[in-house]
């Protein structure tokens, strides 16, 4: 598990790197009728991350987290890029250092979840979750381009060369 809670580590960086830039209008816009938005995305992916949480007894983000559980709406409910923000921050914070600490036979315990290829235990679950993140991060980064703001890559670029510049 500890592998697979690196890659949530990863997400982590990457989907907070996301929120630059990021208002409340453009997190809430989608990209066609019925589509997703970046503020759907990240409470889908906090959706999920919670059905791990409540299977190894971690609390649960700051957020109601039900209404992103399936298909997007037209985000007025939703809450804003500040409480996204700090409520991913605080619930990552819970819940990677207790994935860390699970044992190979708490990681055995039956999945949380419905998982769509038959896979069976927690640690299955752990491993569609970092898959999902993947998709839904994807997803995330077209629409930040498609609305015009400056594309997640390139953050991470200019993040990058400045932090190699510092070095």
């Amino acid at each position: 598990a500890r592998n697979l809670v690196n890659v949530l580590t990863f997400n982590d960086d990457l989907t907070l790197l996301s929120l630059t830039e990021m208002s409340d209008d453009f997190a809430r816009r989608r990209l066609r009728d019925g589509g997703p938005s970046v503020a759907w995305n990240i409470g889908h992916m906090l959706y999920h991350r919670n059905q791990i949480a409540a299977a190894i007894g971690c609390c649960a983000p700051a957020i109601d987290v039900a209404p992103f559980a399936e298909r997007s709406t037209d985000g007025r409910g939703y809450p804003t890029i500040s409480e996204l923000r700090n409520a991913w921050r605080e619930f990552s914070g819970w819940l990677l250092p207790a994935l860390n600490g699970l044992s190979a036979a708490e990681l055995a315990a039956p999945s949380p979840m419905p998982l769509p290829h038959g896979e069976q235990t927690l640690l299955d679950a752990l491993r569609f979750v970092v898959w999902h993140e993947g998709l839904h991060l994807g997803q995330i980064a077209m629409l930040r381009s498609h609305h015009g703001l400056t594309p997640l890559v390139t953050l991470a670029q200019e993040r990058a060369a400045a932090a190699h510049a510092h070095a």
